[in-house]
């Protein structure tokens, strides 16, 4: 769920596909990038191409990554690029493939759409290129462009903690309001579990910060391999995290928490200080989509559930 963008689960992201039925366009700013999925790009080759949102700001679909030879953008529920703006037609433009990169096409789309302030029918993109579509502005990159490495670069810089790997407090929260918005409208389960290392600080006091950064670091290194594709992981300060997981309810939330626990615990921290034997935490919450929530309601919730589990002894799960 956004862990994945351009080097970053994102999560999701931060964006994985919910195979929503129904879109209400009164949430602000649950613009959803569905098909094509916003993933990483550890080997990119020279057809590969993307896009990069530079208008509204984005930090959670800030970069795209095209895969499909058809891309569709719109305000359609079904569109791939779904840009939920009265300024864009339900099915407005659509990117196709051809050879190395993409023609833009126009869909009979209401506002028209611009390729470097131009209107048009259909072109050929160039790296570099700006798309205009309703109130919606994209910059067209080939992959292996400087450009590219310069918006993957700033894009991480704004998205990523970069000592733990895991996603930032800012995409966190821009995440989870998504998701809860989501979650509410679709009638669909999400959990979310606040996460603290246990006694973080008397690996400070004791052997320094220094080391206290291993321990931040082969944490985050644990904790990423045991996620799901769609769960986000984030750094929400200090020694504490945050995992968000869509689609999930109380008892495999609770079953998750366990498994990443024992991931922690079972094995000691290697670090230049020597091992350190190191356990974790969990609070959890769950959606109740009956009951109006915010994003900043559930981490409360969590929170509170985790400390619990310090007040019983930490290295354990209260949910």
């Amino acid at each position: 769920m956004g862990n994945a963008m351009f080097d970053t689960p994102l999560l999701t992201s931060p964006e994985i596909d919910r195979n929503l039925s129904t879109c209400d366009p009164n949430d602000a700013g649950d613009t959803t990038m569905r098909q094509p999925h916003s993933v990483s790009v550890p080997n990119q080759t020279d057809n590969q191409c993307c896009l990069v949102q530079i208008y509204p700001a984005d930090v959670v679909n800030g970069m795209l990554l095209l895969e499909e030879d058809r891309v569709v953008a719109g305000r359609d529920i079904s569109a791939d690029l779904l840009l939920e703006d009265t300024s864009v037609s339900r099915q407005h433009a659509e990117l196709i493939r051809q050879g190395n990169g993409y023609v833009i096409r126009d869909l009979g789309s209401t506002n028209g759409t611009a390729v470097n302030g131009n209107r048009t029918m259909e072109q050929a993109l160039r790296s570099g290129d700006t798309i205009k579509l309703g109130s919606f502005i994209f910059k067209f990159l080939s992959a292996g462009s400087v450009e590219t490495k310069y918006h993957e670069t700033v894009y991480s810089a704004m998205t990523r903690d970069a000592l733990s790997g895991a996603m930032n407090k800012r995409y966190l929260l821009e995440s989870l309001r998504r998701e809860v918005a989501r979650a509410v409208r679709q009638q669909q389960a999400l959990s979310v579990l606040m996460l603290d290392i246990d006694h973080f600080k008397s690996v400070n006091d004791n052997h320094g910060h220094l080391i206290g950064d291993e321990v931040i670091r082969e944490f985050g290194t644990r904790m990423l391999s045991g996620c799901r594709e769609d769960d986000l992981l984030a750094r929400y300060g200090g020694e504490e995290f945050c995992l968000v997981l869509s689609l999930t309810a109380r008892e495999a939330a609770l079953q998750i928490a366990e498994r990443n626990r024992e991931v922690i615990g079972s094995t000691p921290f290697t670090t230049t200080a020597g091992p350190l034997s190191i356990t974790v935490s969990f609070g959890i919450s769950c959606l109740n989509p009956d009951t109006p929530e915010t994003a900043e309601d559930l981490i409360r919730r969590a929170d509170a559930k985790l400390y619990e589990a310090k007040r019983s002894g930490r290295n354990c799960v209260i949910g």
